[in-house]
């Protein structure tokens, strides 16, 4: 599966996560999950960007939404262990949403930097 990649290094790649950018690459990660997918697999994931150590990805589970858990889940990840250090479920990207996704991401930038 080919994945969306943005490797941003250096705080001065931190303008680039503009809210406008933030639902760029979520749109299109979306997309590239609905167009792309492989039903035999149990998900597909997305990455979006990887910020030092860490990774926004978008992960489908497939059946999911039958069990009344969100099928598309933004995660924070960190790349050594590959471990979620944080999530956030969507059903359909409605613009409620993907303001949640967007502030989501914005809030976990503002962590980051916070710690740097």
């Amino acid at each position: 599966m080919s994945q969306s990649r943005a490797v941003l290094a250096g705080h001065a790649a931190y303008s680039e996560l503009c809210p406008d950018w933030i639902e760029q690459k979520l749109i299109r990660a979306y997309v590239q999950l609905a167009v792309g997918a492989d039903y035999g697999a149990a998900a597909q994931t997305v990455m979006l960007a990887r910020i030092g150590h860490l990774e926004f990805s978008l992960t489908e589970a497939y059946g999911a939404d039958l069990d009344g858990m969100p099928p598309f889940w933004l995660e924070l990840r960190a790349l050594g262990t590959g471990a979620v250090i944080d999530s956030i479920g969507c059903h359909d990207f409605d613009e409620d949403e993907l303001a949640a996704a967007v502030a989501f991401v914005q809030d976990a930038m503002r962590r980051l930097r916070s710690l740097h």
